[in-house]
């Protein structure tokens, strides 16, 4: 036998080195050699720590494995039995094969709308969308980001003539309101049937007219100016039709004419009748007769004189006969009574004294006898004084003067008389006129009732006013859209402006057609 010890030492042996070694199932006991290998199946068998002696392989549907039988060691490989080319752009199907993703064929990609599908064989997905953006990572892991609603309807909420069955989710919106229109009297629509989109036109009728509105010297009567107006003469306050119609500034009031017309209501007939100035009777101014009247009381008159064989007697003259006798020629219609040279009086003089206790200002004439003024004659003959007061243009006599006749007799020696002069001198009354606002809307389109829109500025009984014979005004209205609304044309403002005489009602008008946002 050779020395062990005397062999070069193997630093890494492998299972299939061999060993010496004497084998003892013969008497024999011959010595043999034996693997690492079948030492180390051996060892392990019989040590008890396990019970597997062989390992078999065997394939399934989709796998398959090599390297059995193993009854010591060895490797098993397992791998997909899948026929085709597996790569990034195949995917494993079904039945065991390598194969692109297809629209047709088995399995397919459903795509569903809220649980209703689209479709079941997707091609592609692209997305779309204002801010939404998609992009690929590094694994080919896509990233869709859709960024949040800066705005967006979060319920539903029915308004006038509107109802939902319910505020969010699917919601139903229904009509409750107008379904369809029907033609009233003197209307015709198109279609018949009022239902759609309907023209509504006008039979009879076809005016602009929004509103009929009193003007210089009229008044309403009945009715509104925009309802049924009846217009009538105004005979009340600043636009009465005579004030209105006078002569304004400093141009003076017209005078009459004896052939100027005036109007009057017959009473026999019950009608309007025109007559002249000069045609009016004196029985019909009873008042103005009885002033002639008391004027004329103790004054001689000559109607009685039916005799021809002397002159008329039209004026009477008294004087003494020396002033006769140097008159040469007398009047023949003047009756002179004369008495003696030497029985005339002496002359007085009287002279009119005026206290002029007149208020107001001084916007007025004093004509006639005025202060200073004489009258001269015989002690105890009667005198009169007759003074005219006149207001100027644009003054009159609130209160009425007093004291414009002195009567009395003359006096030896002469003097004074006195007047006083009483009465209130003012402007001519000026009215407040005044001019009231109605606004006037035509808008067309929903909210045209007023619920879509705004109005500002002067409103409808917005007033403007002064005193005195006109006034120049102006308005100014504003029209805006409310939320939910917006104009589609318009509004177009005409306001009210322009010059009144008298008070008045002035409209402003708008138009316009409106819609929902």
């Amino acid at each position: 036998m050779a020395i062990i010890y005397s062999y070069p030492v193997e630093a890494t042996p492998t299972t299939s080195d061999l060993l010496l070694g004497t084998s003892i199932k013969n008497d024999s006991n011959p010595t043999k050699t034996y693997t690492i290998a079948s030492l180390a199946s051996l060892v392990t068998a019989n040590s008890g720590t396990g019970t597997v002696t062989n390992v078999a392989t065997a394939n399934s549907t989709f796998i398959n494995i090599t390297g059995g039988p193993i009854t010591n060691s060895g490797t098993l490989t397992a791998s997909l039995s899948a026929t085709g080319t597996p790569s990034s752009t195949t995917f494993l199907r079904g039945d065991n094969t390598w194969a692109p993703a297809t629209s047709t064929g088995s399995p397919n990609i459903a795509v569903l709308d809220e649980g209703a599908s689209i479709t079941t064989a997707v091609e592609g997905i692209n997305f779309t969308g204002a801010g939404v953006t998609a992009t690929v990572g590094s694994s080919n892991d896509v990233t869709v980001t859709i960024p949040s609603p800066t705005s967006a309807v979060s319920s539903l909420i029915a308004g006038t003539g509107i109802s939902v069955d319910q505020a969010t989710g699917d919601v139903t919106v229904t009509n409750d309101g107008v379904t369809s229109i029907v033609a009233g009297t003197n209307i015709s629509l198109t279609p018949t049937s009022g239902v759609g989109n309907v023209v509504i036109n006008a039979l009879n009728n076809p005016g602009t007219v929004q509103s009929a509105i009193p003007g210089n010297g009229l008044q309403l009567d009945s009715g509104t100016l925009t309802s049924n107006p009846t217009l009538g003469v105004e005979y009340d306050g600043s636009n009465n039709y005579i004030l209105v119609g006078k002569n304004s500034g400093a141009t003076p009031a017209t005078v009459p004419t004896s052939n100027d017309y005036i109007a009057f209501n017959q009473l026999s007939s019950g009608n309007v009748k025109s007559s002249t100035f000069a045609t009016i009777p004196a029985s019909a101014l009873p008042l103005v007769q009885q002033y002639i009247d008391t004027g004329d009381a103790n004054t001689i008159k000559n109607n009685t004189d039916t005799y021809n064989t002397t002159a008329k007697v039209n004026k009477i003259v008294t004087l003494t006969d020396t002033e006769y006798a140097a008159i040469g020629t007398p009047d023949p219609n003047t009756l002179y009574i004369a008495i003696l040279d030497a029985n005339k009086c002496t002359p007085q003089t009287m002279t009119l004294n005026t206290t002029n206790s007149i208020t107001g200002g001084s916007n007025y004439t004093l004509s006639g006898d005025t202060n200073g003024a004489t009258y001269e004659g015989c002690e105890g003959e009667e005198f009169t004084f007759k003074t005219i007061a006149t207001p100027d243009v644009g003054y009159y006599f609130s209160t009425p003067v007093t004291g414009l006749t002195v009567t009395g007799q003359i006096t030896n020696p002469g003097g004074n008389a006195n007047q006083t002069l009483a009465g209130v001198i003012a402007p001519d009354p000026t009215f407040a006129i005044t001019a009231t606002l109605l606004v006037i809307t035509d808008i067309q389109g929903p909210g045209g009732d007023g619920s879509g829109f705004t109005l500002g500025g002067d409103i409808t009984g917005s007033t403007s006013s002064t005193t005195g014979t006109s006034h120049a005004y102006g308005f100014t209205t504003t029209c805006t859209a409310n939320a939910n609304y917006n104009f589609t044309s318009g509004p177009t403002i005409t306001n009210a402006s322009g010059t009144l005489n008298g008070s008045q009602t002035v409209v402003t008008t708008i138009t316009g057609t409106l819609a929902l946002t």
